[in-house]
């Protein structure tokens, strides 16, 4: 359960001393960019799939897998950014395997070639 500052203190009101609790507090953090989700959807995820005969979803669990992450949802901007500089690098790197950056002309070449 997720509750804010005043929910705490009446929900501790009732309680004894006796009673024990964990509090965890979280930060709000800007979670990856539509952007960032259409680049790793549509292109980063597709040209690994090509690349190992995966379908999509296959190759979305084997970069989970690699890179042991249970989601990539609650990523924020900069994790996501990460993730997606090491999978550009391992694929480079391990076969040979250009994934165009988000910043890079031939994103647009890949997209056409696609539509």
């Amino acid at each position: 359960m997720i509750w804010n500052r005043k929910e705490i203190q009446e929900y501790l009101s009732s309680k004894t001393e006796e009673d024990i609790f964990e509090i965890k507090k979280k930060n709000k953090k800007s979670i990856r960019s539509l952007r960032q989700n259409n680049y790793y959807f549509w292109v980063v995820v597709p040209i690994i799939s090509e690349f190992h005969w995966f379908n999509l979803i296959e190759t979305h669990e084997l970069i989970k897998g690699l890179f042991k992450i249970e989601t990539t949802t609650w990523l924020d901007t900069w994790e996501f950014k990460w993730l997606m500089e090491q999978i550009i690098d391992m694929w480079r790197n391990r076969y040979k395997v250009e994934i165009p950056k988000p910043d890079d002309k031939r994103l647009f070449d890949y997209i056409d070639k696609q539509w």
